[in-house]
């Protein structure tokens, strides 16, 4: 069976565009906010509540909990029963079909169920591309932008450590890593599918 493609990106990058470019051309199905929605649903969890689960509430060494309210020890275990719900949907959905997951930690959920996965990183050097869709998909101002990016961009790699004890972005760890500021979205798309091709069954 061909592998799942797992897409872990830097912000602005594209790595949900790319990811939805070879959903698009598969069929395989695309897993981004999906995950989220599909374990709110199975463990009964309100989806504001789910929606509030995200890279973004990763504030430091650990959540920032009070973004989401509350002091009691119910709350405090969100954070890994989330993560719970979500290993959930990747591993069954993985071993329904190949798809293509966007961040989330599938990566090492995959990793621990066992199953096949092409891993890859995005990136981007285009750092004017970044900039514009902080400002026109999360509506920062030009001035704040750049800021904003770097507080993203550690807010993932704070996510995954906190869950997962692995590092977003270590080279190490990826088969692909990709910067579509060079590349584009498309021929990105390209490489991730040609490798699959080549690689042995």
């Amino acid at each position: 069976m061909q592998p799942s493609i797992v897409i872990n990106r830097e912000y602005g990058s594209g790595g949900r565009e790319v990811g939805r470019l070879i959903s698009e051309r598969t069929g395989m199905r695309f897993y981004d906010t999906l995950i989220l929605q599909e374990a709110a649903s199975r463990r009964g969890l309100p989806a504001d509540l789910l929606s509030s689960f995200d890279e973004r509430i990763a504030t430091g060494q650990f959540f920032d909990l009070s973004i989401i309210g509350g002091s009691d020890p119910e709350t405090y275990s969100l954070p890994f029963r989330m993560y719970a719900a979500i290993a959930e949907v990747v591993t069954e959905a993985a071993q329904t079909a190949p798809a293509v997951f966007i961040g989330r930690c599938a990566d090492q959920i995959l990793r621990d169920a066992n199953l096949r996965f092409r891993n890859v990183f995005i990136y981007s050097t285009d750092l004017e591309r970044k900039i514009e869709r902080a400002v026109e998909v999360d509506g920062v101002a030009r001035k704040d932008a750049e800021r904003h990016i770097a507080r993203m961009d550690k807010a993932r790699v704070r996510y995954q450590q906190f869950l997962t004890g692995t590092r977003l972005g270590d080279y190490r760890t990826y088969d692909l890593c990709l910067n579509t500021g060079r590349l584009g979205y498309a021929t990105c798309a390209d490489i991730i599918l040609a490798a699959d091709a080549a690689a042995p069954s």
